[in-house]
């Protein structure tokens, strides 16, 4: 897939993107909404891949993109951690993490089995895979792209992980939540959310994991997602799916089983 005419013109044409420029020997770049970033074909492309939500969903095109954007500046800001970044595998893990929002008919993002960040993952590195310069991802690559997607919210999953990884994962972080990170100079958020409203982040974001709850009810049990089901779906019930009930019920296998083995348990804990 190719960067669309359409979509460069439309970017022109809110004075979104710039010329290409070339800051790094080994790389090309533009800036978007005032940030200088990478430009290779395949991230055109990733680009291109997203704008494909602006009709049903803008907001998530417009998350995914200032995701990437505000990712790029907090890196511009530090020279030192950006010579350390894989920037292209930044932008695309940006823009494509989430790729299990999709909420089209016959989205090929949705398994309905998995949840929506593990989707997201497997989608992104089917994306690279199938792109003509995929041959120039090798499987530590892709393994930092998945891990990068798939752990988004699991807090603290990335912290200990590769430099790649983690800051797709922080890249994200700067949409959720507010305050603005003082990572990124002000300008910047100005000009990204200029250019990408975050009006309706919350209110898509709400009406996305909903949905989850309704349509592939499993694959949200376990997750962050179940309250959304609790307190917006009518008969949702993650009881008996969960952790929880695992283990309450081999509590009382296991005491049927070993009646005369006792347990002895630590002593209380304080709160804090």
């Amino acid at each position: 897939m190719k960067f669309t005419t359409g979509l460069v013109s439309a970017l022109l044409a809110t004075g979104a993107v710039a010329n290409n420029v070339k800051c790094r020997d080994d790389l090309p770049t533009t800036t978007i909404a005032g940030v200088e970033v990478v430009n290779t074909q395949i991230v055109q492309d990733a680009l291109a891949l997203v704008e494909g939500f602006k009709e049903l969903q803008p907001y998530l095109y417009n998350h995914v993109v200032r995701t990437w954007l505000l990712g790029a500046a907090a890196l511009n800001n530090n020279e030192t951690l950006k010579e350390q970044v894989d920037l292209e595998l930044h932008a695309v893990g940006c823009l494509l993490h989430d790729l299990g929002w999709d909420q089209r008919p016959n989205s090929p993002y949705n398994s309905h089995k998995y949840r929506f960040e593990i989707d997201s993952g497997v989608g992104a590195v089917d994306f690279v895979k199938n792109h003509a310069d995929g041959k120039n991802w090798d499987e530590v690559r892709l393994e930092k792209l998945y891990d990068g997607i798939a752990l988004q919210t699991i807090i603290g999953m990335t912290d200990f992980k590769n430099v790649d990884s983690h800051w797709i994962v922080k890249s994200i972080g700067f949409e959720f939540p507010q305050p603005r990170s003082p990572l990124i100079p002000n300008q910047y958020y100005d000009s990204v959310q200029g250019n990408f409203t975050n009006s309706t982040l919350f209110r898509g974001t709400n009406d996305t994991f909903t949905r989850f709850a309704v349509k592939d009810p499993e694959t949200t049990y376990n997750t962050f997602l179940a309250p959304f089901g609790e307190n917006y779906v009518h008969g949702y019930s993650e009881k008996g799916a969960r952790l929880f009930d695992l283990i309450q019920g081999g509590i009382e296998m296991e005491v049927g089983q070993y009646p005369d083995v006792e347990f002895e348990p630590l002593p209380p804990v304080e709160s804090a």
